[in-house]
């Protein structure tokens, strides 16, 4: 038998009188606790959270931004580690110096925190992609000045050949 009425629209009716009921139940009630009794996470561990499901969504530049954010408005919070270890891979797909120091001043920093034994391992990582990348800068300058040696002296053969040819009429 076919029904008449998609189902996602009850689904979603019945969703919302069960969030009604629950907000009148135990929005409205009186006997709540003391406010310290009620934790809700500090407003710099929402921005790392916040900034942790935008980079596993892809959105670096929206992530890398409240990481930095973290770092500026709550140096001292216990969330400036995560917000570190965070910041490292958003800016390690572009800008391998950049996450290596943040990897740095998160080992040097907060030793002891989850996050410093990977944050070693990413720093070996990218300490090897940084000496790769100067070695590549290096040898493509060296290509430079090769490829215009070479171009000085094909100029200087052609030069060269159109003395001889001189010389060869002459004779």
């Amino acid at each position: 038998m076919r029904r008449l009425v998609p189902a996602w629209p009850v689904a979603l009716v019945a969703r919302g009188i069960l969030a009604l009921a629950l907000l009148l139940a135990f929005g409205c009630s009186s006997a709540r606790g003391p406010v310290s009794a009620q934790r809700t996470p500090p407003e710099a561990e929402r921005l790392v959270a916040r900034a942790d499901a935008l980079a596993g969504a892809g959105e670096g530049w929206a992530a890398r931004y409240l990481y930095q954010q973290v770092l500026r408005e709550f140096p001292e919070d216990p969330a400036v580690p995560a917000a570190l270890y965070g910041l490292g891979p958003a800016r390690g797909l572009r800008n391998y110096r950049a996450a290596y120091g943040a990897f740095t001043r998160l080992v040097t920093e907060y030793p002891g925190s989850p996050w410093a034994a990977d944050a070693r391992a990413w720093q070996a990582a990218l300490g090897d992609l940084l000496a790769y990348e100067e070695t590549a800068a290096r040898i493509k300058l060296q290509l430079r000045w090769r490829e215009e040696e070479a171009a000085g002296l094909r100029l200087q053969i052609q030069q060269l050949k159109s003395v001889d040819m001189g010389l060869e009429r002459r004779r």
